[in-house]
């Protein structure tokens, strides 16, 4: 594993009461190896309403601490789903700003009059 990309990882703190507090983020920074999402692994998730972009493998998996969100490269992604593999975890992201209406089955209703 060379680990050659950087990832920041961020937890978000709700504050001390809860939505009427401004939320606090905590940023660091792991090293990762970047591999693109398989071609069988994005349809699936398209079933599921989820558009995977890439998957991060961190070396051990003690380095995430259950961050929901990370940036890669200048962009926030949500971690949709993590999987453990001999010591390392992988991260699958998407995009935070995806919005999950627009990939949704469009529904036929009845017009009657």
């Amino acid at each position: 594993m060379r680990r050659s990309s950087v990832l920041t990882l961020i937890a978000e703190d709700p504050g001390a009461h809860g939505v009427f507090e401004q939320h606090t983020e905590t940023k660091r920074t792991v090293f990762c190896d970047v591999y693109s999402v398989s071609r069988d692994e994005y349809f699936r998730a398209l079933n599921n309403n989820m558009r995977p972009s890439y998957v991060f493998r961190l070396a051990d998996y003690a380095e995430y601490k259950g961050e929901k969100v990370c940036e890669f490269e200048g962009v926030r992604y949500a971690v949709v789903r993590t999987y453990e593999d001999n010591g390392a975890i992988e991260l699958t992201v998407e995009e935070a700003t995806v919005d999950r209406t627009a990939i949704l089955p469009a529904t036929t209703e009845a017009v009657t009059t």
